[in-house]
């Protein structure tokens, strides 16, 4: 009796202490789950977004105190701190840029670029099932830059209204600073984290050509692939039909293996549908396709004189496809990624190998037209490629320029040492220079897209095509040096992989090899190349800059005693005065 009443009250308190816990465990989790949902409410919030501080070490080690030590570079303006930024764009014509460089000042931006290099994408090319999915997947900080990034309009500010955020095909609507502030707005990312500057330069690139022969191509591709979702700026990244995504991006795919540059030894092949008068079939492959999982492509193919069941020889000029992701009837398009790309830089970005077969494509432009149809594309991402160079230039300075002011030796701090400020200043000369010229052509590009067709106006247009070549080659190729010298001011504590200088200096070769303009078969092409583009920014630091950076600066690059690395300066330079245009 005894025994059974024991157990009566042992069930009962447990059954009590059951429900307690219980209900314990039920309030923990509406808690958890209200915290949960504010935290996504601050993430989805520009204003509210929960930055990342930088590390705090310990001050104080068991075996000895630290001391001497640089802080971190947090909270810095990339405006207010840029010089030569400031002349070209100004309060009047720059638009939100100034707030994007304020924000993307914060340590946390930084942080996001070296956790999405850090963390390289993964290619999925099959689900659990072995269905093939060829899909790729990015760390989160990836996404959340390609989220500044739009946000900003980086992709579309330059085909934007003047009077809103909303997009327009009318000449004389479009912003007249849109191609400057965009220029600015690669400038600026491209500092933080360059990876997610390639998707959303070929975004900006390849809406103007797809804008002008689109509506040409099957009412069927036009109304499932709405246009106006490359302007949103909304990024949306999920790998759905492009009707039922907030936002688009583009690519292009050009190069193969056996002839890179040289697109008209291409073998991808376009076969007439014959159903839909401009729908090809593709078969053939791409060597290096990056950002491959934007929703459509811009492709070169030669096209088949026959049909896919009576192949024949296919011309030797390629033509210009557009390949969506996704077909009008809502079904994937074949578009296989063979493998991604295990790159010296740009790790955040994939860049992948892929292939078609049997891949539906639209005719872009008239057939045989190929590189004419795209070269404006190319064209704009040349531009982006000299101002991504000069963004990185110019963030090499400055992480230089801020371990120089906080760092001693030998009693004194690094930017008091004769030597040190001499480089820093020839650096500072560099940076200058080339963001001066980039953002000058970003000007011209908004002069010949805002004007009606004139001599003057054409003439601008020729020595625009020229000018950008020329700074493209001239300023990618000046980056590794100048990165390199700013690695050497950090000593080892830029050569470790904690440092950004490490990812700055392996970005800094890419855009040599991007859309080439070097002249190839032109024998004293580059000394060509490389006096016009000296003279460029000297005639622009004489007309836009003070005295005491143009003198210098010409002096140093153009006069009989030009040093041949960083740091030999003829020794008229006013340094005294140069020293103060240094960040910070």
């Amino acid at each position: 009796m005894l025994r059974s009443r024991f157990l009566s009250i042992n069930q009962l308190v447990l059954q009590r202490t059951v429900v307690t816990k219980a209900k314990s465990f039920a309030v923990n989790n509406e808690n958890k789950e209200e915290e949960k949902q504010q935290d996504i409410k601050l993430d989805n919030s520009s204003s509210n977004m929960l930055y990342e501080p930088p590390r705090r070490p310990l001050k104080h080690q068991f075996t000895h105190q630290v001391t001497n030590q640089v802080p971190p570079l947090e909270n810095v303006n990339l405006y207010e701190t840029d010089l030569a930024l400031q002349e070209f764009l100004t309060k009047e014509n720059s638009g939100q840029m100034r707030n994007m460089a304020a924000e993307l000042g914060v340590y946390h931006w930084f942080e996001q670029g070296h956790r999405a290099n850090q963390h390289t994408p993964i290619l999925n090319q099959f689900d659990r099932y072995g269905q093939r999915i060829d899909e790729v997947q990015f760390h989160p900080s990836y996404h959340d830059l390609m989220g500044i990034g739009m946000r900003y309009g980086t992709h579309s500010i330059a085909w934007e209204s003047s009077s809103s955020s909303t997009t327009t095909t009318t000449k004389n609507e479009v912003n007249p600073h849109g191609q400057l502030q965009h220029a600015a707005a690669i400038y600026l990312l491209g500092q933080v984290e360059s990876g997610v500057c390639c998707p959303l330069s070929m975004t900006y690139a390849g809406f103007p050509v797809l804008d002008r022969y689109f509506h040409r191509t099957s009412s069927n591709l036009t109304k499932s692939f709405p246009l106006e979702k490359l302007l949103s700026r909304r990024y949306d990244r999920r790998f759905l039909p492009a009707t039922t995504k907030s936002g688009l991006t583009i690519g292009m795919a050009m190069t193969e293996k056996q002839g890179g540059s040289d697109v008209r030894s291409n073998t991808t092949k376009a076969y007439s549908d014959n159903t839909d008068e401009k729908r090809y079939i593709l078969v053939g492959h791409k060597w290096f396709c990056s950002a491959p999982m934007s929703d459509g492509f811009l492709v070169l193919a030669h096209i088949q004189n026959e049909d896919m069941n009576h192949r024949s020889s296919s011309t030797s000029v390629p033509s210009c496809f557009f390949v969506p992701r996704w077909l009008p009837n809502g079904e994937r398009n074949p578009f296989y990624i063979q493998r991604l790309k295990d790159k010296l830089g740009n790790r955040s970005n994939a860049s992948s190998e892929i292939e078609f077969n049997n891949t539906q494509a639209w005719l872009l432009g008239k057939e045989h037209d190929g590189v004419k149809t795209i070269i404006e594309m190319v064209h704009g991402t040349r531009l982006d490629a000299a101002v991504g160079s000069a963004a990185l230039t110019r963030q090499a300075l400055v992480q230089a320029t801020w371990h120089a002011r906080h760092r001693k030796a030998f009693g004194q701090l690094l930017i008091e040492q004769p030597l040190m400020k001499q480089v820093l200043i020839d650096l500072l000369l560099e940076s200058e220079a080339a963001t001066a010229l980039v953002m000058y052509l970003a000007t011209l590009f908004d002069s010949t897209y805002n004007a009606n067709n004139s001599t003057n106006i054409n003439e601008t247009k020729a020595f625009v095509r020229i000018a950008t070549a020329i700074s493209k080659f001239w300023i990618c190729k000046r980056t590794p040096e100048a990165t390199y010298e700013a690695l050497e001011c950090l000593g080892g504590a830029g050569f470790v992989e904690e440092s950004n200088m490490s990812r700055i200096y392996r970005e800094a070769p890419l855009n040599t090899t991007k859309t080439l303009s070097n002249d190839l078969l032109e024998r004293n092409a580059r000394t060509l190349a490389t006096q016009l583009a000296l003279c460029l920014q000297a005639a622009l630091l004489i007309r836009r800059l003070p005295q005491t950076v143009s003198d210098a600066f010409c002096s140093s690059r153009l006069g009989p005693d030009r040093g041949s690395i960083f740091g030999d300066l003829p020794m008229d330079i006013d340094t005294d005065k140069l020293v103060k245009r240094l960040p910070f």
